[in-house]
């Protein structure tokens, strides 16, 4: 009878255990977050000589922490568990425009990851137009390289930088930027 409690009390016991080694393996797998932010980059560009003649710009310096993505923070309890961060689109808006309706813009989304930069091409784009249509445009490109430095770094610096024919001109261009973050949970700190 001795025997028969010991192996009762025995297979509860094994199943735990067992158990435990298979719910370690499933939280130590990487998953999957996607998350979007959006930021506001001005410029204001001042008359010229000629009221055609392009005007050059730099946008203020948009930043994003990815460690700080709320997001992402909910889920982290570490930011080394973040393994990877692959951005999967750009978008951009250009809203408030004020000034020559006949301004035209083109220029660099430029992304500045650690000491690298990368620069993306923008179409060139009537302002007033694409303000009144709220148009959205799409970054297009290879982010390998600026992925491959976010899976180190984890922030991003951005800014836009160009020229406008047709000034003064000011506006705001909003940039929203979808990743994904994958995420690889320590057990250790649970």
């Amino acid at each position: 009878m001795k025997h028969l409690k010991y192996i009762l009390i025995s297979i509860p016991m094994l199943f735990l255990v067992s158990g435990c080694d298979e719910l370690e393996e499933l939280i130590e797998e990487e998953f999957d977050i996607q998350t979007t932010f959006i930021t506001e980059l001005e410029i204001n560009v001042p008359n010229a000589s000629s009221p055609d003649e392009a005007v050059d710009f730099t946008s203020n310096f948009g930043f994003w922490d990815f460690r700080n993505d709320p997001n992402v923070k909910e889920v982290i309890s570490d930011p080394d568990e973040i393994t990877k961060i692959e951005i999967k689109s750009v978008r951009y808006f250009y809203k408030d425009v004020v000034g020559n309706e006949n301004a035209n813009v083109v220029g660099d989304m430029v992304f500045v990851v650690g000491q690298g930069e990368e620069r993306y091409g923008t179409v060139q784009t009537n302002l007033k137009n694409a303000d009144f249509n709220n148009t959205a445009y799409t970054l297009n490109g290879n982010f390998g390289p600026v992925n491959q430095a976010l899976t180190q770094f984890k922030t991003i610096g951005f800014t836009y930088q160009g020229s406008v024919s047709d000034n003064p001109v000011r506006f705001i261009t909003d940039v929203s930027i979808t990743v994904t973050v994958t995420i690889k949970p320590d057990i250790d700190n649970f």
